[in-house]
């Protein structure tokens, strides 16, 4: 008798597991989800059961290109390597690769990432920002926010030409008195993005900026420490959702 009621115990659970199976045959995940890039909740479409593939892209495949809201205070990227360690995504001991520098234009951010995959090790996963330095030098003209778009169309179908990067991140700064041209630059970017030939994820820092002036660095040029830890936690989220060098 107790062997039947174990039988019967293991078929009920056979039976739960398929009804779980259902939807096409995805199996339902309960809990552990991720949350969504923007806060706003758990992503439907993250990989909350932790089902991203591991090891499929070196430390040194990672690049970080762009300017000085990369390497202002810096731990926008040390914050994401930090929670990749922590992850078990990359070794504790490993670092991605920093070609951002302070100043530099979007042509120049572009010629960043021509530099590297010119090397032996080829990139796999880009992450970006730019145009800044165009707008300040211009005041947000409208000819310079058209140069912005068009060197980044531009960047973006060299990248895909090469065929080594899996996925780009490009975030775009809040707009700051000290940019001026932002807020019109947005839809440039966001659509070259969108149309990219090789995955883009366009993360816009500005919603996550309004109500938090502590963000913005006392010399209202830059990330503060506070600023650039938002930037790495949102990165980092679009990471996972998107099992980006996971």
């Amino acid at each position: 008798m107790v062997r039947s009621a174990h039988v019967v115990h293991v078929a009920e659970l056979l039976t739960a597991v398929i009804g779980l199976a259902g939807c096409g045959g995805n199996v339902i995940r309960l809990g552990n989800g991720r949350a969504a890039a923007d806060g706003s909740g758990t992503d439907a479409n993250a990989d909350g059961g932790g089902g991203c593939p591991h090891a499929q892209v070196n430390a040194d495949e990672v690049a970080w290109i762009g300017d000085s809201w990369v390497t202002i205070p810096g731990t926008q990227h040390t914050g994401v390597r930090d929670l990749a360690r922590a992850a078990g995504a990359i070794g504790p001991g490993d670092d991605y690769v920093i070609l951002a520098a302070a100043a530099n234009t979007m042509s120049m951010i572009a010629n960043q990432y021509n530099t590297q995959e010119a090397g032996a090790t080829k990139v796999k996963v880009l992450i970006m920002n730019g145009g800044g330095w165009d707008l300040i030098a211009a005041n947000g003209s409208d000819a310079s926010i058209s140069s912005v778009v068009t060197t980044f169309e531009q960047h973006l179908a060299k990248v895909a030409s090469d065929g080594t990067v899996q996925h780009i991140i490009y975030y775009l700064y809040p707009e700051i008195p000290t940019t001026p041209g932002v807020a019109a630059l947005h839809p440039g970017v966001q659509q070259a993005c969108a149309q990219s030939k090789v995955p883009c994820h366009f993360r816009d820092l500005q919603p996550l900026w309004v109500g938090h002036s502590e963000y913005t660095a006392a010399d209202g040029v830059q990330a503060s420490n506070a600023g650039a830890q938002v930037i790495a936690n949102a990165i980092w989220s679009i990471m996972q959702q998107h099992c980006i060098a996971q």
